[in-house]
């Protein structure tokens, strides 16, 4: 009995050790060495040395506010300014700028189109002439407000006289020479009015009257406005009133013997002007432009026949045009339908300067204008002359 009990614990126990062994093998159990031992000692004192030695400690210092403290003292001063002059207007530079703000009014108008004359005004821009006596309808710019025209006709436009003058007759019996100037005092906001005076007689040649009272003088008048951005309209009188006299009936030829030096005729016209921005072309720093102007007069700008029939002065109105492109600011060319003259055109701003250069090309042969025109009033007489003029604005 003894024997079998001390084989039952025996067998227990080998058991037990069996079932431990089994355990060990399937548990993750990790033995430390001495080096990781060692290691992990070091780490755990680091720790508590960087918790001690490094923790904030918060102390009140004493500032001394005086030394840091800057004091700001206001005195008053008084100024001397030696260098103004007696004469000196603090108002005069102020209305000064003011009214250089007004005339370049033109440079902040972005693509609305004005008119000086018949020169256009656009984005800051002074353009040639699109035109010979049709004038631009657009309101008048206020970066000028007076033009200066000396005007040279080629031929005479009466049947008196021939045509094919040489160097001699062109100057003795054949150019005209006319003056005009125009003013615009009043220029607001919505539309412009200016007057034009004209002096119509030769100062050049054997043609020339020679005094101021017989230099067929007249006066007239201009209304212009825009209607958009790139339409205008305008009314306009030519030569209506005559200091001097001398501008012959209204309506009617003159009577036998009857002087008559204003003869450019009195006329109204009421025209529409339409101008395009056709963009940047021929590597211009420019935009080029097309213009056109229509409506109707009467006067000079009726037909040639009209014109037989009852003269120069007023009458029917009869339709006219003018067109013309731009290719830069400085060169153009236009073709025209004035009544009385009708040709094509070049105008030239060939420096930097408010002037412009412009000539047309008129009476060809067998046109309808030759029947005053021309000599003996045949169309088969006509020889082309040019027409020229110098234009200034300030």
């Amino acid at each position: 009995m003894h024997r079998s009990y001390l084989k039952t614990i025996l067998n227990s126990t080998l058991n037990t050790k069996f079932i431990i062994f089994i355990l060990i093998q399937f548990l993750p159990l990790k033995e430390l060495n001495s080096e990781e031992w060692e290691e992990n000692k070091l780490n755990i004192k680091f720790i508590q040395n960087l918790n001690t030695t490094n923790s904030p400690k918060w102390e009140k210092l004493e500032i001394n506010e005086e030394k840091y403290q800057q004091k700001i003292i206001w005195d008053k001063i008084e100024i001397k300014n030696d260098f103004i002059r007696e004469d000196y207007n603090p108002n005069k530079d102020s209305n000064k700028l003011l009214e250089r703000s007004r005339n370049s009014e033109d440079l902040t108008l972005g693509n609305k189109f004005r008119s000086v004359s018949r020169n256009l005004i656009y984005k800051g821009n002074l353009y040639p002439e699109m035109s010979f006596w049709i004038p631009s309808s657009f309101k008048h710019s206020k970066r000028f407000t007076y033009t200066l025209t000396g005007q040279l006709l080629g031929n005479p436009t009466n049947r008196s006289h021939k045509d094919d003058c040489n160097w001699d007759e062109f100057w003795k019996s054949c150019a005209d020479s006319q003056f005009f100037f125009e003013a615009t005092p009043v220029n607001t906001k919505y539309f412009s009015l200016g007057l034009n005076y004209s002096q119509q007689e030769s100062f050049l040649g054997n043609r020339a009257d020679g005094t101021w009272r017989d230099a067929g003088q007249a006066i007239g008048f201009q209304l212009k406005t825009n209607l958009n951005s790139s339409q205008g309209f305008s009314i306009i009188g030519n030569n209506l009133y005559n200091p001097y006299g001398k501008g012959g009936p209204n309506n009617k030829h003159p009577k036998p013997g009857e002087t008559v030096q204003a003869d450019l005729g009195r006329s109204y016209l009421f025209l529409y002007s339409k101008a395009w921005d056709l963009g940047k072309h021929f590597n211009s720093n420019s935009h080029s432009l097309m213009n056109l102007n229509a409506g109707f007069g009467n006067g000079r700008y009726k037909s040639a026949k009209e014109i037989e029939t009852n003269w120069i002065n007023l009458g029917k109105y009869e339709p006219i045009f003018s067109f013309g492109i731009a290719l830069n600011k400085k060169f153009s060319i236009f073709t025209e339908y004035a009544g009385q003259y009708a040709g094509v055109g070049i105008s030239l701003r060939p420096v930097n300067l408010p002037l412009t250069a412009t000539f047309m090309l008129r009476d060809f042969q067998g046109s309808n204008q030759g029947i005053i025109n021309c000599k003996n009033g045949d169309p088969e007489n006509c020889r082309a002359t040019i027409d020229t003029r110098l234009v200034f604005h300030f």
